[in-house]
């Protein structure tokens, strides 16, 4: 079985952490906070500026620079598909002026619980308060190195 190594639990780090699990990865995500999605609870004036409903086009005519870079993963992976995943998550959306999507409850820890919970049933092991100091190649792969190790 593929070991992926996640490092960051904000929403990208949980995502990926998510998808590699239900890939067949054994996936473990290292955060150094103490709790994951932090800073997603300070989006949209604490009520998490989850996606724009925006079709293709108006998305990625508010890219102000690259929009190319992201077309493979918007093709992949788009803002409508973001929203199934968090409705299914049990997270009710709601749409606001602007095309902003925020959850119905304007809580953002609605968004940070539906993810903890994803991690959960995919088999994400989550180890909090585990800053990563170096990252360093090896043969076939990384060693880390967390502070206090040597």
């Amino acid at each position: 079985m593929k070991q992926i190594l996640v490092i960051g639990a904000g929403p990208a780090g949980m995502m990926a952490a998510i998808r590699a699990a239900e890939n067949g990865a054994a996936v473990t995500l290292l955060e150094k906070m103490k709790r994951p999605g932090r800073k997603m609870m300070i989006t949209g004036k604490g009520r998490c500026n989850v996606t724009n409903d925006a079709d293709s086009d108006a998305f990625f005519k508010n890219i102000p620079r690259n929009p190319r870079f992201l077309y493979s993963c918007y093709a992949a992976f788009d803002n409508a598909a973001l929203m199934k995943r968090i409705e299914d998550a049990g997270v009710k959306l709601k749409v606001e002026r602007g095309g902003r999507v925020l959850p119905q409850s304007d809580k953002a820890s609605d968004i940070t619980k539906a993810l903890e919970r994803m991690m959960s049933k995919s088999g994400v092991r989550v180890c909090l308060r585990s800053k990563v100091k170096e990252i360093l190649p090896s043969d076939g792969g990384f060693d880390l190195c967390l502070p206090g190790q040597t």
